[in-house]
């Protein structure tokens, strides 16, 4: 009987040693970089490209998994596969069709049209998805469909396009050649109010998400400007912000920000609850330096545009 209940006992403390070490799946220390997302590479990789990214800004992804890069140190746009394979790149330093004076942040729409704030120049301009010239528009100055700092770029469902104007503090909807439609916003901190709108984003359901880099918060209006909420304070506490710059989306709605004063992504749910973050400011693998624009894939990988330590990298999800 003894010998029974030796062996029921021992049987016991196995399975829980088992239970407990499926039960802790991971460990992530309070100095770790990365939280729920690992770092698997850098764009674009190594020996796969005649072209190097010199200063990556913004990053956009195509229905087919094609990544683009705004490279404003030599004033054009790299494309690359999916797996980071160079494919084409198109722009010089100039002011003529096609040309950038620091090209800032793109979108690609729905139909592979590619639309490049061209910051220098004050413009818009549209592109195919192999970078033949369609339009452009802007100009410099205060007035409707004029621009004195354009930065962030984004297209709703019904192919109208959304431009962040850093410097005059507001958002500008236009179709998608051009013509105005509206704008909203001024200077300040009020809601509907901006301090350096560094860029704009369009969810699923055509709601425009701001990061207003100034105020530390993140602003979410209507397609036509009606404001409906905002979260965020200044901070390095989880759901804090500091100088938020671009937003992007995964296939579940949730918001992946990058939180460039804090060197960091940080991951909401659609409410602004807080998720998960990772980075700090260093230069390595999985760690950030004000990193810039960001975007997510079909498959939940996530694509970060680190300007300062000049390079894009690739992070995947741990499942």
């Amino acid at each position: 009987m003894l010998h029974l209940i030796f062996i029921v006992f021992v049987m016991l403390v196995l399975s829980f040693v088992f239970l407990s070490s499926n039960i802790i799946t991971k460990v992530v220390s309070s100095s770790s970089s990365l939280s729920n997302f690992t770092f698997v590479e850098r764009i674009p990789q190594e020996g796969t490209s005649e072209i190097q990214v010199l200063q990556p800004e913004g990053i956009d992804i195509d229905s087919e998994g094609n990544i683009y890069v705004n490279d404003i140190e030599p004033n054009h746009i790299a494309k690359f596969s999916e797996n980071g394979t160079y494919i084409l790149s198109w722009g010089s330093t100039g002011s003529d069709d096609g040309q950038f004076n620091h090209p800032h942040g793109n979108e690609v729409d729905q139909d592979g049209n590619v639309y490049i704030t061209d910051q220098g120049n004050a413009r818009v301009q549209k592109f195919t998805r192999d970078g033949k010239f369609i339009t452009k528009w802007g100009a410099h100055g205060t007035g409707d469909g004029q621009f004195t700092h354009p930065h962030g770029v984004a297209a709703d469902s019904k192919g109208n396009v959304f431009v962040s104007d850093r410097d005059n503090a507001n958002i500008q909807k236009f179709t998608s050649n051009g013509t105005f439609i509206t704008k909203w916003g001024s200077e300040g901190s009020e809601a509907g109010q901006f301090i350096q709108p560094w860029d704009v984003a369009v969810d699923s359901s055509d709601n425009v998400y701001v990061p207003d880099y100034g105020n530390n918060r993140i602003q979410i209006f209507t397609d036509n400007g009606t404001f409906i909420t905002k979260w965020g304070s200044e901070g390095e506490g989880d759901g804090q912000l500091k100088q938020p710059a671009v937003i992007a989306f995964d296939s579940a709605g949730d918001l992946f920000v990058t939180d460039s004063g804090n060197s960091r992504v940080q991951v909401f749910g659609k409410n602004g609850t807080f998720i998960t973050k990772w980075g700090s400011e260093v230069e390595g693998d999985g760690l950030f330096s004000k990193p810039e624009s960001i975007d997510v894939d079909r498959f939940g990988h996530v694509y970060v545009a680190d300007t300062s330590n000049n390079n894009v990298q690739l992070f995947v999800p741990n499942n």
